[in-house]
């Protein structure tokens, strides 16, 4: 079967979404494994709670996984419920909450060197993809960064006279300016020369990260890399069993406010700064990136006592 009654609903709810101006990229994904599920099984009837869950219990998956499709069949069943009397409204949170936040790792700097020194590990025929991924770790770690933003940065966009990074169309559609660190600049500049000496002068429109024979940096490339690399770190998350690109986002966010702390900076009244370099809509969406971490808890336990008086030893 190549077509179906579920196929035709999904592509005018994707129609539709779209003219909203909705991306729905990871959610289009989904629904199209549901449907080439439902195309597999011939099935030509409507959108049932039993179609719908026999879907999402195929395979070995974890409730996680499986509430987050269930997710993304929610408002796809309302959309359908509205044109077709047959449709099922697929409603209620069956499998536990699947954003519950799991607790980053937050890198020392000391991991961080040791991740980057082990990109020379990685099989590179050309030494593009063990240096290009080091880079970017460094990057990631520096600027907090989303990992899929370096992929589409080019040549132009990054300004090495004024130590700039031009982040555009990322995530809400937004763009943003993103100032780094004078010996960020020093290594991009290192980078971006050695490259032309693999690869020719590239123009201004061209990307600016490679990897082997020359081709643009992808995130699945860069993911698949890291993984590689990652369990050269004696590390232990809690709620998942390997550290994450993501975890570098964190890490930058934390140190932002240990480093504020130590200076005594107000944090409460300069949040909206670190909101706006890490791209967020509003500063409540920062509070997810921010953990507390040993060092803040200390900080400001000392800071509390230099205020209030008392021992952190006291019992």
């Amino acid at each position: 079967m190549n077509e179906n009654r579920i196929l035709l609903q999904l592509n005018s709810y994707i129609d539709y979404k779209h003219s909203l101006g909705f991306k729905l990229q990871q959610e289009e994904s989904v629904l199209r494994n549901f449907v080439k599920f439902t195309l597999i099984k011939n099935y030509d009837g409507p959108i049932t709670k039993e179609i719908v869950f026999s879907w999402i219990s195929s395979g070995n998956q974890s409730d996680k996984t499986m509430g987050r499709k269930l997710e993304v069949i929610r408002p796809f069943s309302r959309y359908v419920t509205v044109f077709d009397n047959e449709a099922e409204l697929i409603c209620g949170q069956v499998y536990k909450n699947v954003r519950d936040r799991p607790v980053p790792y937050i890198y020392s700097e000391d991991e961080i060197v040791q991740l980057m020194d082990n990109c020379n590990k990685l099989y590179s025929p050309d030494g593009i993809r063990a240096k290009t991924t080091a880079v970017v770790i460094g990057l990631l770690w520096s600027t907090g960064l989303r990992p899929s933003e370096p992929i589409n940065l080019t040549i132009d966009d990054i300004d090495l006279n004024n130590n700039v990074l031009h982040v555009r169309e990322t995530k809400f559609s937004k763009e943003r300016y993103v100032p780094f660190d004078y010996s960020v600049a020093k290594k991009l500049s290192e980078y971006k020369s050695w490259i032309e000496q693999k690869l020719g002068v590239l123009r201004l429109d061209r990307p600016f990260f490679y990897t082997t024979n020359g081709k643009p940096l992808t995130k699945r490339s860069l993911a698949y890399a890291f993984k590689l690399i990652r369990d050269c770190l004696d590390a232990n998350p809690i709620g998942y069993p390997y550290v994450r690109l993501y975890d570098f986002r964190h890490t930058m966010a934390c140190n932002t406010i240990r480093h504020w702390m130590e200076q005594g900076i107000d944090i409460n009244a300069n949040l909206y700064i670190l909101s706006t370099y890490m791209g967020h809509v509003k500063p409540e969406d920062t509070y997810w990136y921010l953990s507390a971490t040993l060092e803040t808890l200390e900080l400001s336990c000392t800071k509390y006592e230099e205020m209030f008086g008392g021992n952190s030893y006291e019992i």
